[in-house]
């Protein structure tokens, strides 16, 4: 499925003018498909059928992953193949022919959608931009403002694929809204208002014309979530330790110590190869960076899927159509973390829920995000020895609930012992009574 933002930019006609050299007679690379749909191979990552073939788009747009990193891009269909390098703000154009339809493509290394921040009081000699946080549960929060309101909270979420703003932060923001968005989260599915042009600043930095789409299931205190697609053309480190981010266009970085690992963006959300145990075996899957996650993972139908792993996992108990599950260990970054307590969703209930891991396991590493290359580099910290969800502490949690549960069940005993011991005492004291008048 192709992101809803080329389908909205097409609907409005803004793509091409109509004396776009393709609808000339230019003559353009030309493959062949008898399928509706099409697979792309972009870098390593093969998607599979991922592309549906539009003969009325001309032409119809594939924004590569990462633009600046001039990676090999691929479309394969059943009967041919074709491959193209496109270099940073480039396009390469080429024809799908399927029967009599001409599918008109553009395969373009620029950046879908682009906001990036500006110094509030710009410094020439200043190479990078640091941000302050703090941690909640385990999460990132920034302070800042939004079309100069008074100061919001802030949460950052890699795992946020759009700018939100909470239902009741929305007069403080003065955010105007101009439309509408379906959106898929915690609190369902439902269109909620959206506004196309707004002002963020955070620290010395400020976005203009940001996007943002109200929602409902966010909690009490938290005004807004941000995610990468304000810094999609920036290099991203995050010190835990020291609580500071800090933006550049250039890796300064000493990279001593950390791992390397390549990243997948879904709609600007960062994914990474994890190793997973379930029984004997380690499973490679990319799972989601979700830094807005408080707890340690969540494993969906993506990965089950991919494996079979339905009836694999050690379950510990079953909760509807999901399973309370133990994962032996999970491999990240050289270090391993064992016997992780999650759920996994049953797969012939389809939830649309990705796999992730949460900020209980991403806060023990010191995080550079290199958008440019497409590569995540991660160090443990001094938080590594931090405590999250493992199976002893879920028995230990178990043990006392079950306790609590026994206490509350004896004294409810207890109390309806004494209620029957006193309404036989009555009965008895009636009776005597009867006898003697």
């Amino acid at each position: 499925m192709k992101p809803f933002l080329i389908r909205a930019i097409l609907a409005l006609g803004l793509l091409l003018p109509e004396s776009n050299p393709l609808s000339a007679q230019t003559q353009l690379p030309v493959i062949r498909s008898g399928k509706p749909t099409v697979s792309i191979r972009d870098g390593r990552e093969l998607s599979k059928d991922s592309w549906t073939l539009s003969p009325q788009a001309r032409p119809d747009t594939y924004f590569v992953q990462v633009p600046r990193a001039n990676r090999k891009v691929t479309f394969i269909t059943d009967r041919d193949c074709i491959s193209f390098t496109p270099q940073y703000g480039k396009t390469c154009d080429f024809v799908i022919l399927k029967g009599k339809d001409s599918c008109f493509t553009r395969i373009s290394a620029n950046y879908q959608s682009n906001i990036s921040p500006g110094r509030i009081q710009n410094t020439a000699s200043q190479q990078a931009d640091t941000l302050p946080f703090f941690m909640k549960d385990s999460r990132i929060y920034f302070k800042g403002k939004l079309n100069g309101s008074r100061e919001l909270t802030i949460m950052f979420d890699f795992g946020a694929g759009i700018t939100a703003l909470n239902h009741t932060s929305a007069e403080i923001a003065k955010v105007k809204f101009d439309g509408t968005i379906s959106v898929q989260n915690s609190s369902g599915t439902r269109n909620e208002p959206s506004s196309s042009s707004n002002q963020l600043q955070i620290a010395g930095l400020s976005w203009k014309n940001v996007p943002l789409v109200q929602v409902r299931n966010l909690d009490e205190g938290e005004d807004l979530i941000i995610g990468n697609s304000l810094l999609r053309d920036k290099i991203v480190e995050i010190d835990y330790e020291k609580q500071i981010m800090i933006l550049s266009d250039t890796l300064q970085k000493d990279l001593a110590g950390y791992s390397a690992h390549d990243v997948i963006y879904y709609q600007d959300r960062p994914r990474f190869e994890v190793q997973v145990k379930v029984g004997k075996h380690y499973y490679p899957f990319h799972f989601l960076f979700d830094t807005g996650r408080e707890g340690t993972m969540l494993v969906g139908d993506d990965f089950t899927n991919r494996y079979d792993l339905w009836n694999k996992f050690e379950k510990i108990l079953s909760l509807g159509n999901k399973r309370i599950v133990r994962i032996e260990e999970v491999k990240i970054g050289g270090k391993s973390f064992r016997d992780i307590v999650t759920n996994v969703n049953n797969p012939k209930y389809p939830h649309p829920k990705q796999s992730l891991l949460g900020n209980q396991v991403l806060n023990q590493f010191n995080v550079v995000l290199d958008n440019h290359k497409g590569i995540i580099y991660l160090k443990p910290n001094a938080l590594q020895n931090e405590n999250y969800a493992t199976f002893a502490e879920f028995k230990t949690q178990m043990i006392r609930i079950v306790a609590s549960a026994l206490v509350l069940l004896s004294g409810a005993t207890y109390g309806i012992v004494r209620l029957v011991r006193y309404r036989r005492q009555r009965r008895k004291n009636r009776l005597n009574c009867a006898l003697v008048n």
